[in-house]
C-alpha cells in the first residue's frame, strides 16, 4: 500500500482529498502546513508528498525545497497542488525547487491519481529544470520565489477587486431593496404589525396600524399582543404555533368598537417574526348593515303599501262615523268623551300609517348643492319658539371649512328637525343644544354634529334608537329617527349616535363634500 503525506492548510480540502485517496487504496497522513509536515517526515517514511502551494508559515514551495536539500528525503516524489491557474514561469519555478508534478486543485482528480500511479516514472527533480543535480542559490531562489508571490498576489488582488466590486453592487441592491420594503411597510394603507413569535411582544408597527388601534408608537411598540383585546388574545395562540390566520374580529380600547379584517403569517426569518395585517372594516360593516336594512325596508315598503290600502278605507269609514256620532251627542257626556278618545286614536293610527309610508317609500331626492350652515340657520329659526319654551340655549359653532354638499335640502331639513325635536324632548328641564360643522378624518367628508345636554341613553337603547317603531317615550310612534336616517341615506349621508345617561346625546351626520 502506497503511503502518502497530504499537506494543506484548509481542513475541508484535507478531509475531502484524504477520503478520496483512501477510497483508492492509499494510506494517508495529513499536515496543516510545511512545518508540521517536516516534523512528521522525521519519524515516518512516505512514498509521495502532495502539498498545497500557498500556506501560512511554510508553503509548498519552501517545503519542497527543504525536502530536496535533505540527502535522505530528496528522492521522495513531490507533487504541488495549486488552487489558481499558473502560467509557465510559475510551473518552471515549482520544478526548479524539486517538484515532480504541478497540478491544479480544480482539475480532474483523475490527473492526480494518474500521477500517483506513475510515481516510478515521474522525474525525481532535485533542483534545476534540466534535471541536473544541485539546487538554486539562495538569492536566486528568493528572487524567483518573490516573483511567483508577486504574480499570485496580483492575481489575488484582481480577484478580490472583482469580488469587492460585486459585493458593493450587491450591498447597493440590498440597500435599495431594504429602503423600498421599508417604505412599503411605513406607507401601506393597511395596518402592519410585527410580533416576536416566542414572546408575543410587538416589535414594530406602521403608522396606519397605530391609527387603527388609536395608539402612538410608544404605547404600541414592545407591548404584549394579548393586551389588544379581543383580537390579540385570539391571535396569540396561533402565533406561538406559527399558524397562518385570516378572520374578522373587533377591537376596543374603551372608545368606539372597531371591526378588523385580520391576516397573519410567520415571515420565516431567523428572528422569528410574525406578520399581522389589519384592515379597518368598520365602515364596510356599517354599509353592509345598511344594505341589509334597506333591503328590509324595500320589503316593508311593499308590505306597507298593501296594508295601507287595506286599512285606510275602513279607517276612513270609522273616522266619518265617529265624527257624525260626536256631533249627535250632548256636550260633557261620558259618551261624547269616549267618542272623542276614539277619534284621537284613529288620528294616531293615521299618523303611524303616514309616517310608515314616508319611511318605507319616501320620495326620490331632488339634489342640488347648498351649504350646511344654511340648514343650521333655518333650524335655529324654526325651533326658536320650542327652544324658548323649554328654556334651551342654542349654540352654533361656525368654522371656516368647505361645507357645500349635494343633497335634497328639504329632506335634509326634515331629517335634522326630527333630531332637534328629540333633543328638545330630552331636555324638558332646560339645557344647551350645540351645532358644529367640522372636517372628518375621512377625505372629502364634512360632519354636522348636534349635541344636547339631555337625559341621554344607555348603550343598548342608543343602538336601537334608529329602529322603526322603537321608542321609550309614551305616546310616540318611534319613527322620528328612523325617518331621519332613511332620508339621510337617500342623500348619501350617514348617522352616528353617542349617548351617556344624564350627560346627553351627540348625533354626527356624515356628508360627502361636493367638489
Amino acid at each position: 500500500m502506497m503511503h502518502i503525506l497530504l499537506v494543506d492548510d484548509d481542513s475541508h480540502n484535507r478531509f475531502t482529498l484524504s477520503e478520496v485517496l483512501k477510497a483508492e487504496g492509499f494510506s494517508v497522513d495529513t499536515a496543516s502546513d510545511g512545518y508540521e509536515a517536516l516534523e512528521i517526515v522525521e519519524n515516518r517514511k512516505f512514498d509521495a508528498i502532495i502539498s498545497d502551494a500557498l500556506m501560512p508559515r511554510m508553503d509548498g514551495f519552501a517545503l519542497c525545497r527543504t525536502m530536496k536539500s535533505d540527502s535522505e528525503k530528496k528522492s521522495v516524489p513531490f507533487i504541488i497542488l495549486t488552487g489558481e491557474y499558473i502560467d509557465k514561469s510559475d510551473e518552471e519555478f515549482a520544478l526548479s525547487v524539486g517538484a515532480s508534478k504541478v497540478l491544479q486543485k480544480t482539475g480532474n482528480i483523475g490527473e492526480l491519481l494518474e500521477a500517483l500511479s506513475n510515481l516510478k516514472v515521474l522525474p525525481q527533480r532535485t533542483g534545476f529544470p534540466d534535471g541536473t543535480e544541485g539546487s538554486l542559490a539562495e538569492d536566486e531562489y528568493l528572487k524567483e520565489y518573490n516573483t511567483v508571490l508577486v504574480r499570485r498576489l496580483e492575481a489575488k488582488m484582481k480577484e478580490l477587486e472583482g469580488l469587492n466590486r460585486r459585493l458593493v453592487e450587491r450591498n447597493a441592491q440590498l440597500e435599495y431593496e431594504r429602503r423600498k420594503y421599508r417604505q412599503l411597510f411605513l406607507s401601506a394603507n393597511d395596518g402592519i404589525i410585527l410580533v416576536d413569535q416566542k414572546s408575543g411582544v410587538i416589535t414594530e408597527a406602521n403608522e396606519h396600524a397605530r391609527k387603527i388601534l388609536r395608539l402612538n408608537d410608544n404605547e404600541l411598540s414592545y407591548r404584549k399582543l394579548n393586551d389588544l383585546r379581543p383580537f390579540g388574545e385570539l391571535l396569540a395562540d396561533k402565533i406561538s404555533r406559527a399558524e397562518c390566520v385570516q378572520f374578522e374580529s373587533s377591537y376596543s380600547d374603551g372608545g368606539p368598537e372597531t371591526y378588523l379584517d385580520i391576516g397573519g403569517a410567520p415571515i420565516g426569518t431567523e428572528d422569528n417574526l410574525y406578520l399581522i395585517i389589519l384592515r379597518n372594516v368598520t365602515r364596510r360593516r356599517e354599509w353592509l348593515e345598511r344594505f341589509i336594512a334597506m333591503d328590509k325596508l324595500r320589503a316593508l315598503g311593499r308590505l306597507s303599501h298593501g296594508l295601507v290600502h287595506e286599512i285606510r278605507n275602513p279607517l276612513n269609514v270609522i273616522s266619518v262615523n265617529l265624527q257624525f256620532l260626536e256631533r249627535s251627542l250632548e256636550q260633557n257626556t261620558a259618551e261624547r268623551r269616549q267618542t272623542q278618545q276614539a277619534l284621537e286614536a284613529v288620528t294616531g293610527i293615521e299618523k303611524v300609517i303616514r309616517e310608515t309610508m314616508n319611511f318605507a317609500q319616501p320620495q326620490a331626492p331632488a339634489k342640488s348643492p347648498f351649504r350646511l350652515n344654511n340648514i343650521v340657520t333655518e333650524i335655529a329659526g324654526l325651533a326658536k319658539t320650542s327652544l324658548f319654551k323649554s328654556r334651551i340655549r342654542m349654540e352654533i359653532e361656525k368654522t371656516a371649512i368647505n361645507d357645500v354638499v349635494l343633497a335634497d335640502k328639504s329632506q335634509i331639513l326634515h331629517a335634522v328637525l326630527n333630531i332637534v325635536q328629540n333633543s328638545i324632548e330630552a331636555m324638558s328641564r332646560g339645557g344647551t343644544l350645540k351645532f358644529r360643522l367640522e372636517d372628518s378624518d375621512e377625505e372629502g367628508e364634512v360632519i354636522l354634529r348636534i349635541v344636547d345636554t339631555g337625559l341621554g341613553m344607555e348603550d343598548e337603547i342608543a343602538k336601537l334608537a334608529m329602529e322603526p317603531f322603537y321608542t321609550t317615550k309614551e305616546g310616540a310612534s318611534g319613527m322620528g329617527l328612523s325617518i331621519s336616517n332613511r332620508l339621510l341615506e337617500l342623500n348619501g349621508a350617514s348617522l352616528d349616535i353617542e349617548s351617556k345617561p344624564n350627560i346627553g346625546t351627540a348625533v354626527a351626520i356624515h356628508f360627502q363634500r361636493w367638489r
